[in-house]
């Protein structure tokens, strides 16, 4: 909205710029009262209680939307931990396989030697 107001406040001074002096010095005072109307306006509109009811709604929306991301980060910290715990217990399994697995290998070796 101010950049309208400002676009079209630009373009009458621009226009403004081929009317004589005294044309110019009372179109200059009224922009300039417009500006302050404009201001004031704002000001008020801002002091409304349903102004001030939108800036509590967003408040709160704010302080339950970092609620539920702490929640979140939480549960996804909980379940990174589980993953990595998942994560160690199969490396270890593994392990165990790989160790199973060589020592049959070379039970059968030693077992085709000996034949």
């Amino acid at each position: 909205m101010q950049k309208i107001v400002l676009a079209s406040l630009a373009a009458l001074a621009v226009a403004l710029a081929g009317c004589s002096k005294p044309t110019q010095d009372k179109t200059s005072a009224d922009l300039k009262a417009a500006g302050s109307e404009i201001g004031a306006a704002a000001k008020q509109v801002a002091a409304t209680p349903a102004m001030k009811a939108v800036g509590a709604d967003i408040k709160q929306g704010a302080s339950e939307a970092a609620a539920k991301t702490k929640v979140a980060a939480a549960s996804a910290g909980e379940d990174l931990k589980k993953a990595g715990t998942d994560l160690k217990q199969g490396a270890q399994k593994a392990g165990s396989d790989v160790k199973a697995g060589a020592e049959k290998a070379d039970a059968k070796v030693d077992q085709a030697v000996k034949n």
